[in-house]
């Protein structure tokens, strides 16, 4: 008779391997979970927006930076777990010849049951890491928020295409300054901020001798709501006068032709208006929708690190931090500038600088280092840039007939000089200059606001008439009608923006 083959005994992982590998992913867990808690003041929606998106374009230091932090404690925690296991395993010991020896019989049996203890904590901690996670970055709230409902959008929303705008006869020129986590936390407490010496002295002045809108007397700011506190939800809610808040299947949205093609946006009614666009920054554009959301909202050329390569503005392998660095993003800016005023129609230059990114920032060569605080002597290198370039503007023959405004994207993500001060209380730095208002009779730059606020503002700032002082979820700041924070309050504005809408998906994902 024919012999049945033998079948193969499927290898099996050993049980104390399996436990290792268990307990290594608990420890990654709860290790980044605290490591984000304590780095990070900032919402679970930023973060998984963040983890979301493809990574390629980001900063490969702040990369390198997370893996440096995270490594060594998970390491050492996960060393003692092995070692622990590995000694209460073995059932042989090493006799003072050298040779290998059976422990004796009780000696094995009472490791045996160590050894059972340290596999079982492995084991354990597979299921106490992620529950750890889980409610530590508050998600049960986020998930609430998430399942209910929301009509602020119905009620609140102002189409532009439904109000009978106004673009002034004069077309003026617009540079949009968006700066990377600039927030007024940064300044003196007697200017308004929190640290011992004003680290914006240049942009304090600024503020004090332009028109700011500010929560106090003081040098304050606008608010950052959920939703509009990381760089590209805050460029969005400020031109769009919406939050970010797209369903999680909607943040690949980069990967498609349009984005939220429905919304009309400052880019969108700047073009009707004949003006060349420009979106400058000092990475990759692509990175999180910027270059996508830009070329379809106005059209706007995309000068970044690749087009910096490009026209020789940079060397072809030329990367620092996220691409290149402000002092580099400043210099073509004002190239740029001198380009689009010589072509005698009215542009929109829209900057976004970097080095003030997290972890810390970067230090340039421009940087100095006359404070013992890194993140310190990056802002305070940003404030000289900014100063420098404002002054330089203003002695162009396109300042008269140009509005420039100034506005930090988001608060720190980081807790870098910020860590007294929870994420919600700090807000962020505005400036206009060379506005074509002033506030109206009976208004005041004290306002409780928040960067949809920024949407209207801006057009008014220009020059243009909004009836009804709205649009998007925005007021104009210029009007002395409510906000939206000032009507609901900050709490709850943040959370109906946090709840899912139907709405909003319908309208304005599509």
């Amino acid at each position: 008779m024919e012999e049945k083959p033998e079948k193969r005994k499927k290898k099996r992982i050993p049980l104390r391997i399996a436990a290792a590998v268990c307990f290594l992913i608990g420890v990654i867990l709860v290790v980044l979970t605290e490591w984000y808690l304590d780095l990070y003041d900032n919402s679970l929606a930023a973060l998984l927006y963040t983890l979301s998106i493809p990574q390629q374009g980001a900063g490969a230091g702040t990369v390198n930076e997370v893996i440096a932090s995270v490594a060594p404690p998970i390491l050492f925690i996960f060393g003692i777990y092995a070692v622990l296991l590995t000694v209460f395993s073995s059932e042989k010991l090493r006799t003072a010849a050298g040779k290998l020896t059976r422990r004796p019989a009780g000696t094995r049996k009472a490791m045996r049951a160590v050894a059972a203890t340290v596999i079982t904590i492995g084991f354990i901690a597979v299921v106490a890491g992620p529950t750890w996670a889980f409610f530590r970055l508050e998600t049960p709230e986020y998930i609430r928020l998430m399942r209910s409902q929301t009509h602020i959008y119905e009620k609140e929303y102002v189409d532009p295409d439904n109000v009978a705008l106004e673009a002034p006869a004069d077309k003026p020129n617009l540079i949009c300054l968006y700066l990377e986590s600039m927030e007024t936390t940064y300044a003196s407490e007697e200017e308004g901020g929190i640290q011992p010496v004003n680290y914006i002295p240049g942009m304090t002045q600024l503020a004090r001798e332009n028109i700011s809108f500010s929560n106090t007397d003081k040098l304050g700011g606008m608010r950052s709501n959920d939703n509009t506190n990381w760089t590209m939800a805050a460029l969005f809610a400020g031109t769009s006068g919406l939050p970010f808040a797209f369903p999680v299947e909607n943040n690949s949205m980069w990967k498609y032709s349009t984005f939220a093609p429905s919304i009309v946006t400052l880019g969108d009614l700047l073009e009707r208006e004949g003006y060349t666009q420009e979106f400058l920054c000092g990475s990759d554009a692509a990175y999180g929708g910027r270059e996508l959301y830009f070329r379809t909202h106005g059209n706007y050329a995309i000068y970044d690190l690749w087009k910096a390569r490009e026209t020789g503005a940079i060397p072809k392998d030329y990367y620092v931090f996220w691409g290149f660095e402000d002092r580099v993003m400043f210099r073509i800016a004002r190239e740029e500038l001198t380009r689009l005023a010589e072509e005698g129609t009215p542009f929109n230059l829209t900057l976004l600088t970097v080095d003030a990114h997290h972890l810390g920032g970067y230090l340039c060569e421009e940087c100095g280092d006359e404070y013992p605080d890194k993140t310190a002597n990056v802002i305070a290198c940003t404030d000289r840039q900014v100063t420098a370039f404002v002054a330089w503007c203003r002695e162009q023959p396109f300042w008269e007939n140009t509005v420039m405004i100034i506005c930090g994207d988001h608060p720190r993500m980081d807790t870098c000089l910020t860590e007294d001060v929870p994420f919600r209380e700090r807000t962020v730095y505005n400036c206009f200059l060379n506005a074509r208002k002033e506030p109206a009779e009976g208004a005041t730059v004290f306002r409780d606001a928040a960067m949809m606020d920024l949407y209207p503002t801006t057009l008014s700032a220009m020059g243009w008439e909004i009836p009804g002082n709205r649009l998007g979820l925005g007021t104009d700041l210029f009007s002395g009608e409510e906000t939206l924070t000032e009507r609901m309050g900050y709490e709850e504005l943040n959370e109906e923006m946090m709840k899912y809408s139907q709405y909003f998906v319908d309208h304005f994902a599509k």
